[in-house]
């Protein structure tokens, strides 16, 4: 099930969510840098490490995309919790994310595999990334870009999700 080393490099990935909302709660600026670059270190490397060493697998395409939405999605409710980040973005971030989980189960049960995350995806992943980045150092300059970046990218991404699902669907029943 989870024998390959790119699964384990994303489960490390999974856990590093745990003490990162907790520096993100106290404010610990330089373990919060840390963990954010082993966090984006492990997401290059558990791909990196499936293809190249030809462990490409269900589990990983399950793991990959759990471990992006739990490393983002536990700062995002710290950041909510402390009132850092307005509730309806944070929200919106995080249903995104469930709805995209929930989706993705489903589509798996249908179509007996796992839809593959888009470039899309990938690309609203990191725009999240550093708004979240941007609100927990206070870097204005650049989180009002980010502000309205983010909820573009979270709507189409999951827009993007949800009509490929829709259309692999049907094609099958067709």
């Amino acid at each position: 099930m989870f024998s390959t080393i790119s699964n384990w490099v994303s489960i490390s990935r999974i856990f590093l969510a745990i003490p990162l909302a907790y520096f993100v709660w106290i404010e610990d600026k330089p373990l919060i840098i840390i963990i954010t670059i082993i966090g984006l270190f492990t997401d290059f490397l558990d791909g990196w490490l499936a293809r190249k060493l030809n462990q490409e697998s269900e589990w990983g395409k399950i793991l990959d995309p759990i471990a992006d939405k739990i490393i983002i999605g536990l700062p995002a409710l710290v950041l909510i919790a402390t009132g850092k980040i307005p509730y309806w973005l944070g929200t919106m971030i995080i249903s995104r994310d469930l709805l995209i989980f929930v989706g993705g189960v489903y589509a798996r049960k249908k179509l007996g595999y796992v839809i593959p995350p888009n470039w899309l995806g990938k690309i609203t992943v990191n725009v999240v990334s550093i708004c979240v980045l941007m609100i927990i150092f206070e870097l204005d300059f650049l989180y009002n870009t980010f502000f309205i970046l983010t909820p573009i990218f979270v709507v189409a991404s999951f827009l993007s999700y949800l009509f490929g699902m829709l259309k692999r669907i049907k094609q099958m029943d067709d």
